[in-house]
This record gives C-alpha cells, sequence and structure tokens, in this order.
C-alpha cells in the first residue's frame, strides 16, 4: 500500500442498518460529491438508523478532517438514485450516456459535514485525500482507473438537478478541488514511474550480479581445463627421438614402414644398436 493510503485514518461508521444494495456487476468510475446539510454527528445517526429506509452514502468528511465510511466501495450506496425517467434531466454527460443504468450502480459518494460547500482546510485535504483513494481502491479491486477530472468527480446538483440543485453548495471549491486532483494524480503518476524505475534498475543490478557470478565460475572452469589440457598433452606427447635412432630410421625406413617417433620402432632400433648390427651409415653421392 502506497503512502496515499497511510495519510488519513477511515472510521468505519456503518452498522446492519446502513443502507446499501449489490452493484449488479458494475464497476463504480464515477464520484459524487455531496453536503450533509448537518452535522458530523447526525450524519453517523442517520446513517446507522433502522428508522432510514431511503438513503446512505460511502462516505463522510467532518469539518475537522475525519473520515467516516458507512459503505464499502464494492456496494451500492443510496445516494444518487434516478429513475428511467429521470435520468435524462442531469446536467451530467456521463450519467445520460449511461442510461438507463441507475447512477448508483457506478459511483462512489462522498458527504461533507455543512451547510453551503465551503470546507474547511482541514477537511478539504482531507477530501482530496479520500478522492485520491477511492481511485486506489477502484483499481485495487476491479483492475480498472476512475479518472479524477471534472467528468469523472462532479456534484449531486448535477446527477439529480430537480430535487438537489444546490449539493454540494454553492461555495464547494471545485476549481480547486480540481487542481490538486490534477496534482495529486501528476505526483502519484510520477511516484509509481519512481516505484517501476526502482524496480526495473533493482531487477537489472541483480541480473547483473548474476551474470557476473556466472562469468566468474566460467572462467574458473577455463582455468581448470587448461590445467587439465596441459596435464594430458604431458601425458600423451612423446620426447624428440635421439640423434642416434633418427639416423638409423634414415636407414630403415626403406625397410620398416612405422610412423616416426614410433615407440615400438624405437625399442628395436635399441636392440640393434645394442648388438651391433647398425648398418654402416650410406655414403652420400657426390
Amino acid at each position: 500500500m502506497n503512502a496515499l493510503h497511510t495519510v488519513k485514518p477511515i472510521v468505519q461508521k456503518g452498522n446492519s442498518y446502513t443502507n446499501s444494495s449489490s452493484r449488479d456487476g458494475h464497476v463504480p468510475f464515477v464520484i459524487v460529491n455531496h453536503i450533509s446539510a448537518g452535522s458530523m454527528t447526525s450524519m453517523d445517526a442517520w446513517f446507522t438508523s433502522p428508522s432510514n429506509t431511503v438513503s446512505s452514502a460511502h462516505y463522510g468528511v467532518s469539518r475537522a478532517g475525519e473520515i467516516h465510511q458507512y459503505v464499502p466501495i464494492n456496494r451500492m450506496a443510496w445516494a444518487n438514485g434516478l429513475t428511467k425517467e429521470t435520468i435524462p434531466k442531469a446536467t451530467a454527460l456521463i450519467i445520460r450516456q449511461h442510461a438507463p443504468i441507475n447512477p448508483n450502480k457506478y459511483t462512489v459518494s462522498i458527504e461533507h459535514e455543512g451547510t453551503d460547500g465551503d470546507l474547511t482546510e482541514d477537511q478539504f485535504q482531507a477530501s482530496v485525500w479520500l478522492h485520491r483513494y477511492i481511485a486506489d481502491e477502484v483499481k485495487r479491486l476491479y483492475h480498472q482507473e476512475l479518472v479524477l477530472d471534472d467528468q469523472h468527480v462532479i456534484g449531486h446538483y448535477q446527477v439529480d438537478p430537480v430535487r438537489k440543485p444546490n449539493c454540494p453548495g454553492p461555495r464547494f471549491p471545485w476549481k480547486r478541488l480540481y487542481q490538486a486532483l490534477s496534482q495529486a494524480e501528476s505526483a502519484h503518476e510520477k511516484e509509481e514511474e519512481s516505484l517501476v524505475s526502482n524496480e526495473t534498475w533493482t531487477a537489472l543490478t541483480n541480473r547483473i550480479t548474476q551474470l557476473e557470478k556466472q562469468a566468474d565460475a566460467a572462467e574458473e572452469m577455463l582455468k581448470l581445463l587448461t590445467r587439465k589440457l596441459v596435464e594430458v598433452e604431458k601425458q600423451t606427447v612423446l620426447s624428440p627421438p635421439p640423434a642416434w635412432a633418427q639416423e638409423a630410421y634414415a636407414s630403415f625406413a626403406e625397410a620398416i614402414h612405422e610412423p616416426t617417433g614410433s615407440t615400438e620402432f624405437w625399442r628395436l632400433l635399441t636392440i640393434l644398436y645394442r648388438t651391433g648390427h647398425m648398418p654402416a651409415k650410406k655414403e652420400e653421392s657426390h
């Protein structure tokens, strides 16, 4: 898990009464921002109340920068539901493009404590981190990208302009959020590139070390084989015949067909030499 996942703790607040449903095989690829129109305490109470049978959200961000989770990402929260008839009224193109699918099936919802969307600094930074965390979780769980741009990070008013025209509030910092997400995306990509580069460099270094060891072993083996070859050559190569044997060979070459340096031929010459039967040296004709 990378550094982005360890910046903020996420407090699990969902219980058996928290509304959720199956995504029915849909992969989340849109984040929808909301405003709670109340305190974090009331948000926690509402999303865990047995009397709440109408709504829920995946996450809530307090004004102090605390993050609460109510519904797992792989489950559908009840936050952005539309009927087939109301989907065409959405101002977000991505919602209309995926008609007639209920937006709850493919969205992740973030509630923000407050009333008008004016986030505190801690709350804003926590929300930026949470957007990045959600994208990372989608990639981990579904092996697909959730793009953090103005097409895939939207407000509830873009999903349901009829019933929620002011959610997440007129003062919600959209421009700053997109800038921060773009910077976070670039930093994240550089971090991943750095990790890949480091892993690649480590792999190459290990491979070079392995090849160097193999080369050293091959060199030692070559030296050993060279020494063995020299020993074998010493054992198999005969010493040059003495002068008298060379002279005798010249005399007997026509009668005895033996290879030059033959051990048996040397023995024959030795016997002849010792018994005095060596022929006289032929006189060279002039």
